[in-house]
């Protein structure tokens, strides 16, 4: 596979991770809580500490998949797990459409049981310093790792195949950052928590259409140009 077709199909996988709501949420409860106790910096260094938990998750899962697939397959994933990778997609793409976010229009709340939605929901309120921020941002990110699983595969794959593997895991962290950097860049120029969440909750048919169709996109994807 080319260096272009593996940072491609690394960029794909982004924005089909990108599109998941859990940690945007987090994020969103993270500054709702925190702009009514603190200062504005001191929430912007809380924003930024969970955003790079976040991230880090989905960095420590790509690398560790990238070396599971080298030492078990010696190189590209076999055929037979191309097939399996596209399953897990396809499932979640249905999960997306149909189970994602529970009923009610005035929310955004997602598939979670509502213990762990409690429990994270406690956390962004009771969250003070940077270290709880951080791993606040990992926790978010750990908890999809159902959805997620078949992207960092396909990440992993993708690190394994290239010659720039460093590009292309930038590549991967910088477009699944865009939703939370967005995000915190819109709080910075002015723009209201409750209005954003107003918007969220707006568009969450239309974010959860996309996102299904992205998860089914990619497994069309890779079983195109590695599976066939």
């Amino acid at each position: 596979m080319s260096d272009l077709l593996s940072i491609a199909t690394i960029a794909l996988a982004g924005i089909v991770q990108a599109s998941l709501q859990l940690s945007l949420g987090g994020l969103v409860l993270l500054y709702h809580s925190s702009m009514g106790r603190h200062r504005r910096r001191k929430t912007r260094y809380l924003a930024k500490s969970y955003i790079w938990g976040a991230l880090t998750i989905s960095f420590l899962a790509a690398c560790a998949g990238a070396f599971l697939i080298e030492r078990l397959f010696k190189g590209a994933v076999a055929r037979e797990a191309v097939f399996v990778i596209s399953g897990i997609l396809l499932a979640s793409a249905v999960v997306m459409w149909l189970l994602y976010y529970r009923r009610g229009r005035q929310t955004t709340q997602t598939w979670l049981p509502k213990s762990l939605t409690r429990y994270i929901t406690r956390r962004a309120n009771g969250t003070s310093d940077n270290i709880e921020a951080f791993s606040l941002g990992m926790l978010s990110a750990f908890v999809e790792l159902p959805l997620t699983i078949a992207i960092y595969a396909v990440v992993a794959n993708c690190l394994v195949t290239t010659t720039q593997p460093f590009i292309a895991l930038g590549v991967y962290l910088a477009v699944v950052a865009i939703p939370m950097v967005t995000l915190k860049l819109r709080i910075k120029t002015g723009r209201n928590v409750a209005e954003i969440q107003r918007w969220r909750i707006r568009n969450k048919a239309f974010v959860r259409i996309i996102s299904g169709t992205g998860f089914a996109v990619l497994a069309a994807f890779i079983l195109t140009y590695w599976g066939l």
